[in-house]
């Protein structure tokens, strides 16, 4: 079994197509290894139907009702986990709703327009009745400012209203704060807020499909490893009992005591029991995997991935570039910034709800009176022009002290939001530093560790002749056969251990998303939230 992580862009079905295409040396290949002229065509038509076929849900089965089985690569696993996921599906409704509130706030200073209609009765002196329709206008602007549009046409008295009098009138106000709730800055202040608050929603959108890419991947190569481990003890043991045959011949020939079998049967008591504890911990990890993935538990896995670390380069090793990455593409600390800002509006804000409330306010009514409604409008005329300056000012710590607490909490949170800044900012340094260096260690490890597999190899071949030749003893060939095994576990485990390494760092320094060619626009495209 193989595994390669792949470049950016991939797609989710292109492995199963790729293993179909060509071999290794890009020539056309049947599955068992042999040329098939026949045959092949037939193996590429049922891998294509299987790419076009639906993803694997938690319903599918396989034919005759037996669990579905199919071959899996990386790119697979990471597109599966963004369709399937449950998490992921509640958080893309809950996007839907984000965008919906920044739409309403986008409308902040669009036309509010309302409309409605009214009777009266007053039954002071003699019953008189009045009736009519009202509507309003207001429109806010970004100084602070809002104009206002009142009419009201109607008609009144006991009659029909084809006779009885009507009566319209119109209000046009412009109301202007000259010191708390005035100018650009603090009058644009919410809808800068419900941009910021967008800006931080589509970061923890990013954070969640970072953190599933990677949980995924790490699931899925641990899977891998583990069918790896199978795979070694299924090894081992046939290695233990093809032995077992060469001693009973040597005990045969005279050339081994049989008391020395003994060695070899309990080496292969151990193996066993290896490899039903590897089997033990490759279904468990399949199961992680599948509750990932969100398919049927009974699903099982065909060819997998290439374990490949030359196929997985990091994305920076520089650590002074990896921080200015990291600084720049991360969620958490792309969150936090917009947070400072977010702090200094409300600081803002909250310093200039301190300030006495002074208010200009500009106005003109026009009012008609006709015997219908037309006539009433057409007679309309201006009868009042207005200007007014409004004052009023808080006196004593009852009436100011809640607009100075708000200031000196907005001014807190400000400071703390730029102490976590900071904070996270070192604690990036420090994160990107650990990961780069994971990366160059477990490099080595990977090196290493395939140079010490390739010697035991060597060493347990040469003995195993030595063996033959009766030159060696069963002990010390066991011995060998077992520092094998353990090489070839480190080997594994170093190499699984640098490819998690490398997704680590991808996401430490927020590049987890442009390594697998993952949109975010496109991952956040959900069904709408139905009206309650």
């Amino acid at each position: 079994m193989t595994f390669t992580d792949p470049p950016p862009g991939f797609d989710g079905s292109k492995s199963l197509r790729d293993r179909c295409s060509s071999g290794r040396d890009g020539t056309t290949r049947s599955p068992g290894g042999g040329w098939s002229g026949a045959l092949f065509p037939l193996l590429c038509l049922a891998v294509a139907l299987q790419v076009l076929a639906p993803p694997v849900r938690a319903s599918q089965r396989g034919n005759g009702g037996d669990p579905a089985t199919f071959d899996l690569a990386v790119q697979d696993v990471v597109a599966l986990a963004l369709q399937n996921s449950r998490t992921l599906a509640n958080e893309r409704l809950r996007r839907s709703v984000e965008r919906f509130a920044l739409e309403i706030a986008e409308t902040e200073f669009q036309p509010r327009v309302t409309a409605g209609a009214y009777t009266d009765r007053d039954l002071t002196d003699e019953t008189v009745t009045s009736s009519g329709l009202v509507t309003a206008l207001r429109l806010r602007v970004p100084t602070g400012g809002e104009f206002g549009l009142a009419s009201r046409l109607g008609y009144t008295g006991d009659g029909p209203p084809a006779v009885a009098p009507h009566t319209g009138e119109v209000d046009l106000t412009f109301t202007q704060p000259l010191l708390r709730g005035g100018g650009l800055a603090v009058g644009s202040a919410a809808l800068r807020t419900a941009r910021l608050a967008e800006e931080m929603n589509v970061q923890a959108f990013r954070a969640v499909i970072i953190d599933l890419t990677t949980n995924s991947i790490r699931a899925y190569r641990a899977y891998a490893r583990a069918r790896q481990r199978t795979s070694i003890a299924e090894r081992s043991l046939q290695r233990a009992l093809d032995l077992l045959e060469v001693n009973r011949l040597l005990v045969e020939t005279g050339r081994m005591a049989e008391r020395d079998i003994v060695q070899t049967q309990a080496d292969i008591a151990r193996r066993r029991l290896d490899l039903v504890a590897s089997e033990g911990n490759l279904d468990a990890t399949r199961l992680a995997l599948i509750d990932i993935l969100d398919i049927d538990a009974a699903t099982r896995f065909g060819r997998l991935g290439e374990f490949d670390p030359g196929g997985l380069q990091p994305a920076s090793e520089d650590p002074r570039k990896a921080v200015e990455t990291a600084l720049g593409r991360r969620p958490d600390y792309l969150s936090a910034l917009l947070g400072v800002r977010n702090a200094e509006t409300r600081a803002l804000v909250a310093r200039n709800d301190r300030l006495w409330d002074l208010s200009l306010t500009l106005g003109t009514s026009l009012s008609g009176v006709g015997d219908s409604m037309g006539a009433a409008w057409d007679e309309l005329d201006r009868s009042d022009r207005r200007v007014a300056l409004d004052l009023t000012i808080p006196v004593g710590r009852p009436a100011a002290g809640p607009a100075e607490l708000a200031v000196r909490e907005a001014a807190a949170s400000l400071q703390m939001a730029k102490n976590r800044l900071v904070e996270l900012e070192q604690r990036i340094v420090i994160e990107v530093t650990n990961a780069i260096r994971e990366v160059g260690l477990a490099r080595q490890r990977v090196g290493l560790a395939g140079e010490g597999r390739r010697l035991a190899q060597e060493k347990a071949e040469i003995e195993r002749e030595k063996l033959n030749l009766g030159v060696s003893t069963n002990f010390q060939l066991v011995a060998f056969e077992n520092d094998l095994v353990v090489a070839e576990i480190d080997e594994l485990d170093a190499t699984v251990a640098f490819l998690n390494a490398v997704t680590e760092l991808d996401r430490t320094l927020g590049t987890t998303l442009d390594r697998w060619g993952i949109s975010i626009d496109q991952v956040e495209q959900a069904p709408s939230v139905a009206n309650p």
